[in-house]
C-alpha cells in the first residue's frame, strides 16, 4: 500500500484571491447594473393598473377584488380552504384577512395591506392575497 503526497502550494493572501481582472470587475459591474434595473421593470409592472387584490387557493386564481376607495362600502366574503374558511375584509385601508382557521394566525395578525407588492398568506390554509396595481406610496418622502 502507497500513500502519495501532494506538495504543498503556498497559500496566497484573500485580498490576491479576490482581487480578480480587470474583465472580472467590469462583469460584476454589468451583473448589478442589469438586476437593478429588471427590479425596477417587475415594480413598474406591479405598480400598474387600477389597485386590485388578487385571491388565490394554492396556484388557482379565485378572485380579484379591486380595492375600494375612502368612502366606498367595504366588502367581506370567505374562502375555503384546506383547513376550512378564511374571512376577507376589503375596506378603505386595504384588504386584510379577519379570520382563518389555522393556528397560528400570522395572516389575521398582519393587519390591513394597500400597497401594490404586498401579500397577506396563511400557509396551513393555502390562502394567498396579493395587491398588485397603483396605490398609495409606502413613504413621503426620500432624502439623501
Amino acid at each position: 500500500m502507497s500513500v502519495s503526497v501532494k506538495p504543498m502550494i503556498p497559500r496566497q493572501s484573500m485580498r490576491v484571491l479576490l482581487q480578480g481582472t480587470l474583465t472580472d470587475r467590469i462583469l460584476l459591474v454589468v451583473s448589478l447594473v442589469t438586476i437593478v434595473m429588471a427590479w425596477f421593470a417587475v415594480q413598474a409592472v406591479v405598480a400598474s393598473g387600477p389597485a386590485v387584490a388578487e385571491v388565490y387557493h394554492g396556484k388557482v386564481l379565485l378572485a380579484t377584488y379591486p380595492l375600494p376607495l375612502a368612502g366606498e362600502p367595504a366588502k367581506s366574503f370567505k374562502i375555503e380552504g384546506e383547513l376550512g374558511s378564511s374571512e376577507i375584509l376589503l375596506d378603505a385601508d386595504g384588504v386584510r384577512m379577519l379570520s382563518s382557521p389555522c393556528s397560528a394566525q400570522r395572516c389575521v395578525y398582519s393587519g390591513a395591506h394597500r400597497h401594490a407588492g404586498d401579500m397577506i398568506a396563511c400557509v396551513p390554509n393555502r390562502i394567498l392575497i396579493t395587491i398588485r396595481g397603483s396605490a398609495k406610496s409606502r413613504f413621503d418622502a426620500i432624502v439623501e
